[in-house]
């Protein structure tokens, strides 16, 4: 499922939506670049970046739709443990989050 990510009304880009196994597992894996603008895992509170090819951003998000961590250029072949009330976390290329700081609140419609 493909949805609209905002932040500050501004459109950040396209997002897909990870909800199932699957597609949670597989992620930006194993791709020689992102084939999607954004990917939205939900559940989720942790990540790892092995087997990718290239560096992400990355926000952490709690229940209440506000940015509790944000990475910038996250290299392949790193572990990040888990984030105090993160329930979300969304990907992207690295560079696509700059404009995002931690605290502010984003919408997905």
């Amino acid at each position: 499922m493909i949805k609209k990510l905002l932040c500050k009304s501004e459109v950040i880009g396209e997002l897909f939506i990870a909800d199932s196994f699957m597609k949670r597992f597989l992620g930006y894996m194993l791709r020689k670049a992102p084939h999607y603008e954004s990917i939205l895992f939900k559940p989720c509170n942790s990540i790892h970046t092995f087997f990718m090819k290239f560096p992400i951003d990355v926000l952490f998000i709690d229940e209440n739709m506000e940015v509790c961590k944000k990475i910038e250029g996250l290299k392949p072949g790193k572990i990040i443990m888990p984030i105090k009330n993160a329930v979300v976390v969304i990907e992207s290329k690295d560079g696509r989050f700059k404009n995002i700081s931690e605290g502010e609140k984003i919408t997905v419609v």
